[in-house]
């Protein structure tokens, strides 16, 4: 079991290409920590470095109690899961389980105690006898598991382990490795892009965008609490709705964008009141924009009318895309609200609910 720490870590690919840039990051020992961001965020070549696959720039990586900028991979006590499993076809799944811990000249009578143990964790002793291409792509990515938890490391690393795998196959996977958590209760360091992951998985989150920390924080908090306009719309599915605008002072506080003209409730003007005659982005959730009479009357609310453009039906719930005007908005409603294409519904949103961001620095006007 260990702490990892990175400090002002960097990566450089020459003169030009950043990667990662003044990372720093203090995870704690037995915490589940997801990094997670779009395609080349740099997510992977962080883990990467730790892993020891990939050099440091600069700053320094501390793995329980030890630098380990200048250590070889095999000796920083990691066991990393890769996306495409990298099992030997060539072997059983006992022998892909058993290899590193024969390489490092494990005794037998161990190595078949370690390898039996992590089998009955993941349910997967039956398999023991079968190759690589006898197994589905769920039954590979236990084994990839379990070869990394016979190692017994004070870390591990996952790299999108489940984008290979179906929806279903996912959601599964994504509580068996919750609950190998809960039961090793081991350092782990996860990366997807996938945000319904991290949500699900982390107990905190680092939300990275061109190689750059957006925030660290908890699930809850990145989705009521973001820092700024990138994590609000990359938070939450659906996407947080933003619209660029203008704080209008007539009366009270007004948000207006093309055929948008919101009145603030007090509760929001206070902390508004310098910014007004300036850009900002109004935002608010899908989750936050509902059929009128769905939730509590409340002097929070101001009622607008959407033009609906296309429906999901979710089945608990349906799905609006539409327009206010000229200006696209979502709605996530009851799964009774009876709704055609091209027809005009009026919906509440709740303003108590509502995230501004400076028109520049895109930061939260709430932090």
């Amino acid at each position: 079991m260990a702490k990892v720490i990175l400090r002002n870590v960097s990566k450089q690919y020459g003169r030009d290409a950043t990667a990662v840039q003044d990372f720093n990051l203090e995870i704690q020992d037995k915490e589940f920590v997801v990094l997670v961001g779009p395609s080349g965020c740099g997510k992977s070549t962080t883990l990467r470095m730790v892993a020891g696959l990939e050099s440091i720039s600069s700053g320094e990586l501390v793995i329980g109690d030890k630098v380990v900028n200048e250590v070889q991979p095999k000796h920083r006590d990691i066991a990393m899961v890769f996306q495409n499993y990298a099992l030997y076809p060539h072997m059983t799944v006992y022998e892909n389980m058993a290899f590193g811990l024969k390489l490092r000249k494990v005794p037998k009578g161990e190595i078949k105690d370690r390898v039996d143990n992590a089998a009955s964790i993941l349910g997967i002793t039956e398999l023991l006898d079968r190759k690589p291409k006898a197994l589905s792509g769920g039954q590979r990515q236990r084994v990839a598991l379990g070869r990394a938890i016979v190692r017994e490391p004070k870390v591990f690393l996952f790299d999108e382990p489940l984008s290979n795998l179906d929806a279903k196959l996912r959601a599964q996977m994504r509580t068996e490795i919750a609950k190998l958590h809960s039961r090793l209760r081991t350092t782990m360091i996860y990366v997807t892009h996938d945000q319904i992951e991290a949500m699900t998985l982390g107990e905190r989150i680092v939300v990275m965008k061109d190689g750059i920390i957006q925030q660290v924080d908890t699930p809850l908090n990145l989705y009521r609490r973001p820092e700024n306009k990138f994590v609000a719309g990359f938070i939450g599915t659906p996407a947080m709705n933003l619209f660029p605008g203008t704080l209008v002072r007539d009366g009270g506080l007004k948000f207006e964008a093309d055929e948008l003209s919101l009145n603030l409730p007090e509760q929001l003007t206070h902390g508004l009141a310098g910014h007004a005659g300036k850009q900002v982005f109004f935002g608010i959730r899908p989750d936050d924009v509902k059929e009128v009479g769905a939730g509590p009357d409340s002097t929070s609310q101001c009622t607008i009318e959407l033009t609906v453009q296309s429906v999901e039906p979710m089945g608990s719930e349906t799905i609006l895309h539409g327009t206010v005007g000229s200006v696209a908005l979502v709605a996530r409603v009851g799964a009774d609200l009876n709704v055609q294409v091209g027809a005009c519904c009026n919906l509440n949103l709740d303003l108590s609910k509502a995230h501004f961001f400076d028109g520049e620095s895109e930061k939260s006007l709430f932090s």
